[in-house]
């Protein structure tokens, strides 16, 4: 057995790892129809004795790892952190998970093909593969290319009368103040506010098409490592989904040009868009750092001697200028501190997030949060994802919110908070995803 695969001999014949010489190596054995051991493949002569690996030093933090994994037990979902200043994986976290000893010798093949039978889909990482509607959360990414292109400017009012006005209130929106500015609309995620934001870059004169109008929005959006892979040192990460003009001009029946109208619901993050939660914590390293970041990666050191790819220490810029992110923080700030994150304040820390309610076809809304803290000087970036869960402030913000806390004081002084996410059960109430 070598490199997860088996070595093909002949007939029934397998290999499996074994202990030889008192070192993990290649050991050939015979076996009949039952998997039963019949002794050495030509009595041993391609047995071999492995070269000793070198030791990984991974940036996960074991502290938050492990918690992380206990505040998601019974959910289904996932969580990313990372430091913004380095790109290196705080956390990492796919749930449900699984034990990998069950993968482990001639039980592998039964094991593996329970997992697959099972319908929470364990053997699914979420983190790298799951491509989720961002919902709310990408009113920061819509504001941030509005205000590049000069067609939203913090002070511009857009009323809201429970849903957008001008398609006769869809989106829907919740019941608050109105009209507000850019600042008060992130801070109450005002749908409403962000079709207008998302309709007026679209339709901008100066693009003299939808279409040329569209394709400046998304290359913007594919400048935040969205819709591409990222390249980080995992295996299997996926793109996700930014949809193309070719995508739309299929979509409506060959049409050169197409209207802001039929895909508004792009501007709250619905519609086609599908965002990777790694791809979420990634974003909010961008707009801690004000308009950049570092390609997500998990080794930190080989043979304790520091090691880093040099692709990964390079600087990736997006292309909104580093101005513009200021007002966003600032919005950012004002959902933790009045807005639909004001629940999950933390005690001395002053930090920025948003939530995130992303409704899909499958049954009840995912809950999505994204932040990063503390506000100046920021050690953790973020993104949580709890399936089937509702609003983004119901599941997703604690559980981020309390790995925050126990990454930057090492303690945890909401008690009840940590006990309901700790002991809530989601699993039996959530409906599982069809293929």
């Amino acid at each position: 057995y070598k490199d997860g695969d088996y070595i093909g001999i002949s007939g029934m014949e397998k290999a499996y790892e074994t202990t030889l010489r008192g070192k993990k190596g290649i050991h050939i054995e015979v076996v009949d129809v039952h998997n039963r051991p019949m002794g050495s493949y030509m009595n041993g002569i391609y047995d071999t004795a492995a070269i000793a690996g070198k030791d990984i030093t991974c940036t996960i933090d074991k502290r938050i790892q492990q918690y992380g994994e206990r505040l998601m037990a019974n959910k289904v979902g996932s969580v990313v952190a990372i430091e913004p200043a380095t790109g290196e994986i705080l956390a990492f976290i796919s749930s449900p998970g699984y034990d990998p000893n069950l993968l482990v010798g001639s039980v592998l093949s039964k094991n593996y093909k329970a997992l697959q039978r099972d319908t929470l889909k364990p053997l699914f990482n979420r983190a790298l593969m799951a491509s989720y509607p961002p919902g709310s959360i990408f009113k920061l990414i819509n504001s941030l290319i509005g205000l590049q292109e000069q067609t939203l400017h913090p002070g511009n009012l857009y009323p809201c009368r429970g849903g957008y006005p001008v398609m006769g209130g869809k989106p829907k929106c919740h019941i608050h103040s109105s009209p507000r500015d850019l600042i008060g609309a992130i801070s109450t995620s005002c749908n409403s506010y962000f079709c207008y934001v998302f309709r007026a870059i679209i339709d901008a004169n100066k693009f003299g098409t939808t279409k040329r109008g569209y394709e400046v929005w998304r290359n913007h959006v594919l400048s935040f490592g969205l819709g591409i892979q990222l390249g980080s040192d995992l295996p299997y990460e996926l793109r996700g989904n930014v949809p193309s003009v070719d995508y739309y001009k299929r979509k409506f029946f060959g049409k050169n040009d197409f209207k802001s109208s039929t895909i508004v619901s792009l501007s709250i993050g619905q519609g086609e868009l599908g965002i990777l939660p790694l791809q979420m914590a990634n974003t909010m390293c961008i707009i801690a750092n004000r308009g950049h970041f570092y390609t997500p990666h998990t080794v930190k050191a080989i043979d304790k001697k520091s090691f880093t790819k040099p692709e990964f220490t390079r600087k990736r810029v997006t292309t909104i200028d580093p101005k513009y992110y200021d007002i966003i923080i600032e919005g950012m700030a004002d959902v933790m501190e009045k807005g639909t994150g004001a629940m999950q304040k933390i005690e001395g820390i002053d930090y920025c997030g948003k939530t995130g309610t992303a409704q899909n076809p499958h049954g009840k809304d995912h809950s999505v949060f994204v932040a990063f803290a503390p506000r100046e000087n920021p050690k953790i970036a973020i993104s949580v994802v709890v399936e089937n869960a509702g609003f983004g402030a119901a599941w997703a913000a604690p559980i981020a919110s309390l790995l925050i806390e126990k990454y930057l004081t090492d303690t945890i002084k909401r008690p009840a908070i940590e006990e309901k996410m700790l002991n809530g059960d989601l699993i039996h109430k959530a409906i599982p995803i069809k293929n």
